[in-house]
Parts: structure tokens; C-alpha cells; sequence
């Protein structure tokens, strides 16, 4: 019954959806990488794309990932709450790149101990309008996230804080502090999912603008990465291709 819980939830709410007629939206974006929380999950010309549906407080959706030489491929679900200042989501994350070393030939194999997906669990707080600091806790709930024995989740998690640092018409710089660590790691172990040990995993530097062409609004970003634990940075490029 387990592997059958979150699409369940989705029709329930997709049901919800269509009797009340709220919005579809989507959007698509090209990057020269994929980064996430202090990570490079993929590298070279990068699509990523998210169509959802979003009614009052509530939304859910699918969100993909992948790249032109076919070595990383992402196929997720999600679902969501959202009100004035608190965000909270729930994703079922299921990246099955050809050169995965977890088992990633099994879409619905939800057992604990043999997935290649899991379970992320997302929250985001914003203090107010005019302190508009994002406070984030995030943490791995089930899946690939096991210790060395595989024996127990490790329940990786990361915390960070968001705030705008300049903002002038359509160009805006954000800065994130990100620090990643295991609420279980019962082994002895020092690793977590993000990183090879607890610390400051993300510390980022993002710009966005919107450029106008013919009435045609093409949003572009600009994402510096470092990651202090496994001592390696990153940059990069998107450019936002449609959104409705």
C-alpha cells in the first residue's frame, strides 16, 4: 500500500482541482548545470521543467530534469501547501541516470531498504514583508538516504536562510547560507546525504533579471555556489525558456 500512498494523494487533490477549475501552470528552463544544496547533480546543457496545479492554498505537480547526452535523468512528484508565510512540501524524488550506483530501474519499488528513490520533506518560513529573511528546514524522509549497513534512514537535513540583498525593477541578488547534516547517524558515520560531513554546505549568490523582447519576458539567472565541506564551487547559467 505504501507505493501507492503519495498517487493517491495526487488524483485526490488533481479530483479537487478539476471540480473547483483552478490553474495549470508550467515552465521550462535550460541551464549549463543543475545544482542543489551545495551539489552538482548534473553537468553540460541541462532542461528542467514543472507543470503543476495550483488551487487556493494547495498545489501538486510533477518536475523533470535531464540532459542532451542522456547521462542524468529526474522524474519527481510533488505536493503542496503554501500560505502568507510558510510553504511546506512533500517530494518524491526519483533520479534514474544510467550510471546510478543505487537501483534506479524500478520506478515503483518503495521498499526502504531497496528504493532508488525518496522522500523530501520541505519547509520554508518567511519572516515578513519587511524583513523578508527564508527560513528553510528540509529533510529526508525515506528512501536512498540509509547508513553503511542499511539497516536505518539517516534523515538528511538542511537548513538555510534566504534574504534579498539588492532590488531594483527586474533585477534582484539573493544571498543563502545552507548547513547540512544527518539527525540520524545512530553508525558513527560523519556523511550525509549532501555532503562528506556536517557544515556549511551551500553558501550562494543569485541573480535574476528579465529581459523584454517584442512584449516576450525572458527571465535569466546567475547562481554562484560554494561548498566549504567538500571544498568545491560552482556557477551557473539559466535561462527560462516559457512559463504560464
Amino acid at each position: 500500500m505504501l507505493k501507492y500512498h503519495l498517487l493517491f494523494i495526487f488524483s485526490a487533490i488533481i479530483g479537487n482541482v478539476a471540480l473547483k477549475g483552478q490553474e495549470l501552470h508550467s515552465a521550462l528552463q535550460l541551464r549549463n548545470s543543475h545544482l542543489w544544496r551545495g551539489l552538482e547533480v548534473s553537468a553540460g546543457l541541462v532542461y528542467t521543467g514543472d507543470l503543476h496545479l495550483d488551487f487556493k492554498n494547495f498545489y501538486a505537480g510533477f518536475w523533470t530534469g535531464g540532459n542532451v547526452d542522456g547521462s542524468y535523468k529526474e522524474f519527481n512528484h510533488y505536493i503542496g501547501y503554501k500560505n502568507k508565510h510558510l510553504v511546506l512540501e512533500l517530494w518524491d524524488i526519483y533520479n534514474f541516470s544510467p550510471g546510478a550506483t543505487y537501483n534506479n530501474k524500478e520506478y515503483f519499488n518503495y521498499s526502504a531498504r531497496e528504493t532508488g528513490r525518496f522522500w523530501d520533506f520541505r519547509s520554508f518560513y518567511t519572516i515578513s514583508e519587511q524583513f523578508p529573511l527564508v527560513l528553510s528546514w528540509n529533510t529526508v524522509v525515506f528512501g536512498r538516504d540509509r547508513n553503511s549497513t542499511n539497516t536505518e534512514n539517516k534523515y538528511s537535513t538542511f537548513v538555510s536562510g534566504e534574504y534579498p540583498l539588492y532590488k531594483k525593477e527586474s533585477l534582484e541578488v539573493r544571498g543563502r547560507a545552507g548547513y547540512g547534516f544527518a539527525l540520524n547517524n545512530s553508525n558513527g558515520e560523519k556523511n550525509n546525504f549532501f555532503a562528506k560531513e556536517a557544515g556549511f554546505n551551500e553558501i550562494s549568490l543569485i541573480v535574476s533579471k528579465s529581459f523584454s523582447i517584442e512584449g516576450y519576458k525572458i527571465p535569466v539567472g546567475i547562481w554562484a555556489m560554494w561548498n566549504p565541506v567538500n571544498n568545491n564551487a560552482f556557477l551557473q547559467f539559466s535561462v527560462q525558456a516559457y512559463s504560464f
